[in-house]
């Protein structure tokens, strides 16, 4: 029998006939994982998927055979996976084994892991089959030496032919335990303090009575989270040292991690009645479910309108029917208080993944998933490959976020990937948005998808009012804030409610510059200014991520007089905490979450209000629900208005309405001001007048008399190098070789011209951009010439990539 296969480092895109031992054929089915070793003697065996089985036949030479069967010959890839991955090779253009690669977690696709030990106990299960005996004997033999061993320390001693097979068979047997070894490194940790002896705010007023920063200190520690880190919230090392001398606080280490903590959970809330709207809007979607068919929709509704909850609903009809469910949110949307909502209704039903969880958190929530432990996969662009059979509803929430675009190979768009998948489950997929993307929007109007609307909040609470704040005819009390705005803040604080602050923008400072000299200290890899972040006194590229300390001088001519260029959230929080003193700023950025569980606290905090005034990144505009939270200022709003990308304006507005969403979602009514230098542009006027429609419909007129998306395809391919001329040499052949294949009627060429980051890590990038009226015409012939180019300036580490649909122009 001939098994066609998809193997790692063989990039292809035909499947690999190799033979199939006799012994095997009974044992493996597509979608396996085996261990493919190639003719000839010093190919090396490699992992791959078996895409197909047929019988023997003259026209098909093998290229090898199949030496191993893992995890017993069950399939690790689904079969509508393994059709979705064929789908994204094709429509991504990337090889199938590369699309494959990204539907599997790290471990699964190496065996450097694998661990075998004896049982504890020996109970063979009748009817189980331990295939050769003899090896089977020896790998006894040696585990009852030395007890735990590698699968790959066996294979040096035992050879590879039918390890795994009969490691399989062994374990199923009850006389080995087969599992993956993940490696423990120390945790990354942060020095942090804490109160080590019983105090009051009385008793702490008296005892530091003459050392008021020391005093300011312990108040944040008596009121806050019991929780403080140096150089944060204004209080210095030095401070804290004081206090850990004289035995009031000590010293302890935090581990630190990339994202939230899921230990932040809220009051339970039982779901009332729904609304007319909502009611009507979820029957829509349980009639489809209960036809179990391929059924798109679009949920166009408002910020505060009630999705979650209808997503709720619809999951339980799904459930209820004996079906699966996945749930995608951007993972700047995946909030503790997010994952908080959906546990509580669906408990251990639900595995929550994200991008901070180890590879053995993401093996085992893999697993939980594939033996049917847990029903619905909730979590970032990558959950959609989640190993779940019977799938009955795919949700997509905030469906316009370009969060869902995968920045490598395979650059896949998540939404667009959960679209295919529920076509081939024959599942419901619901896109939901307050802001649909202008692609999604236009096949709702066109009939592709189907369109839902909740026009309205629940519980009859208005929209909030959106001003506009012109910055260069208001007078500023900060470098950061208007007269207007900061009435506004002090009037909510009087009133005992609670503000949320959007700066679009971390560190202290955009970048900073020498009034002396002029210089601006720029990344040498990326060419591009770097951002001062007064925390730890550094200057680092938000790109590559270099940083080099900072003295306060400017490091050409080590003059003091220096201008900080615009604000970052380090920098407002430290106005704020003047203009404010008695008020705590809870600050949210990739600074401030980086230690685990910090994110969950943050919110803990404001929803505990133990502060008044949340400031933040975009990661205060969405998924977020406080109900005492009447006033939103946004301190740039024109932030990458400017920036050299048709979508600019679509990106604003929809920022602009995912934050003004968080302002009077209950009784008391909310408004949202809008900071801005550049108040020219049309996006305001459709924002104060808060109608997606007036603005979909100004915007995709331009978009269509230009040949943009929605109205075209569009493909990027880049040339980068470390050698600038090689990249723009490659560009130009490229650009030639296009013109000369690619009918004029079919596509436009742009450029080629150096990208707008023109350099970043080291490597030139430049451009050719087509737009595409009829897709097909260059898909095949793009990849040739990738490959063809890859070759020709291999030694200038050329490397030439391919983006369909691309969100990032820059």
């Amino acid at each position: 029998m001939i098994a066609f296969l998809y193997a790692q480092g063989h990039l292809r895109d035909e499947p690999i006939p190799a033979t199939l031992p006799l012994e095997f054929e009974n044992e493996v089915e597509p979608g396996s994982q085996v261990i493919f070793t190639p003719e000839g003697r010093h190919r090396k065996s490699v992992i791959a998927y078996i895409a197909d089985l047929a019988q023997d036949n003259e026209s098909t030479q093998p290229e090898g055979s199949i030496t191993d069967i893992l995890n017993n010959g069950t399939p690790v890839i689904t079969r509508p996976n393994f059709r979705l991955a064929l789908w994204m090779a094709r429509y991504y253009l990337v090889h199938p084994v590369e699309a494959i690669g990204a539907l599997l977690p790290a471990p699964l696709k190496t065996t450097m892991q694998d661990m075998v030990e004896p049982e504890g106990f020996r109970l063979q299960v009748q009817g189980s089959k331990v295939v050769a005996t003899s090896l089977r004997k020896a790998i006894l033999g040696i585990l009852a030496r030395e007890q735990r061993l590698t699968v790959r320390q066996l294979e040096r001693r035992l050879g590879k032919k039918n390890l795994y097979r009969t490691l399989g068979a062994m374990q199923a047997g009850g006389l080995v335990r087969l599992g993956k070894s993940f490696q423990t490194t120390k945790a990354k940790t942060r020095t942090a303090y804490r109160l080590c002896q019983h105090l009051d705010e009385e008793n702490a007023s008296s005892l530091l009575a003459t050392a008021p920063k020391q005093l300011e200190a312990v108040m944040l520690l008596l009121k806050g989270s019991g929780v403080l880190f140096p150089d944060e919230q204004g209080i210095r090392r030095s401070t804290l040292e004081e206090l850990r001398k004289k035995g009031i606080t000590e010293k302890f280490a935090v581990e630190i991690t990339t994202a939230f903590s899921n230990q932040f959970s809220e009051p339970h809330i039982s779901i009332r009645q729904l609304t007319v709207e909502q009611q009507a809007v979820l029957e829509e979607m349980k009639k489809a479910a209960a036809a179990q068919t391929f059924a798109p929709f679009l949920l166009h509704g408002v910020t505060g309108s009630g999705k979650t909850i209808v997503y709720i609903e619809l999951l339980k009809t799904v459930l209820a029917a004996g079906r699966t469910a996945i749930v995608l949110v951007p993972e700047i949307s995946l909030t503790p208080q997010t994952a908080s909502r959906f546990s509580q209704h669906f408990g251990d039903r639900i595995q929550i993944l994200h991008s901070a969880m180890s590879s053995q958190e993401k093996y085992q929530a893999w697993q939980k998933l594939r033996t049917g432990k847990a029903s619905i996969a909730l979590g970032a662009r990558s959950t959609i490959f989640a190993p779940l059979e019977n799938i009955g509803a795919i949700i997509v929430d905030e469906e316009h976020d370009t969060a869902y675009k995968q920045d490598r190979t395979p650059r896949y768009h998540g939404r667009d990937t959960a679209v295919m998948r529920a076509k081939l489950e024959g599942a419901v997929c619901v896109l939901g948005s307050a802001t649909p993307s202008f692609e999604s929007y236009t096949n709702a109007l066109g009939g592709k998808y189907r369109l839902l609307q909740l026009p309205n909040r629940v519980d009859h609470a208005a929209m909030p009012a959106l001003k506009l704040v012109p910055m260069l005819e208001n007078r500023r009390i900060t470098p950061s804030l208007s007269e207007t705005l900061y009435l506004q803040i002090k009037a909510r604080l009087e009133k005992k409610e609670q503000v949320i602050l959007l700066q679009n923008r971390r560190g202290y400072a955009g970048s900073i510059l020498c009034q002396e000299c002029g210089h601006i200290p720029t990344c040498p890899h990326c060419g591009i200014p770097m951002v001062y972040h007064a925390a730890g006194a550094l200057l680092r590229c938000h790109y590559c991520g270099y940083a080099l300390s900072y003295t306060n001088s400017c490091p050409k001519c080590h003059s003091e007089n220096i201008f900080y260029r615009q604000s970052g959230t380090q920098r407002i929080a430290s106005e704020l905490a003047t203009l404010f003193p008695g008020e705590k700023i809870l600050r949210m950025d990739v600074d401030t979450t980086g230690t685990k569980g910090a994110h969950a606290m943050l919110l803990k905090e404001f929803r505990d209000r133990n502060a008044s005034i949340l400031l933040g990144t975009q990661m205060v505009a969405k998924g977020l629900d406080f109900p005492d939270v009447t006033l939103v200022g946004v301190l740039m709003a024109d932030i990458g208005l400017s920036m050299p990308d048709f979508r600019a304006s679509e990106r604003l507005f929809s920022l602009m309405m995912q934050v003004a969403g968080r302002a009077g979602r209950a009784s008391k009514p909310g408004e949202v001001y809008l900071q801005a230098y550049d108040i020219e542009s049309p996006v305001y006027r459709f924002l104060l007048n808060g109608s997606y429609e007036e603005f979909y419909h100004s915007e995709a007129a331009i978009r269509k008399e230009l040949g943009y998306p929605p109205f075209a395809r569009l493909i990027s391919i880049e040339c980068s190098s470390p050698d600038e001329d090689a990249a723009a040499t490659a560009a130009h052949e490229l650009g030639k070789l296009l013109n000369e294949a690619l009918s004029c009627d079919s596509c436009t060429i742009l450029g080629p011209a150096p990208a707008a980051l023109a350099c970043i890590n080291g490597r030139y990038r430049h451009q050719v951009v087509l737009k595409l009226r009829d897709r097909l015409a260059a898909t095949t012939y793009l990849k040739k010439v990738q490959y063809y180019l890859a070759g020709r300036y291999a030694q200038n580490d050329l490397r030439v990539i391919i983006d369909v649909d691309p969100q990032n122009m820059m």
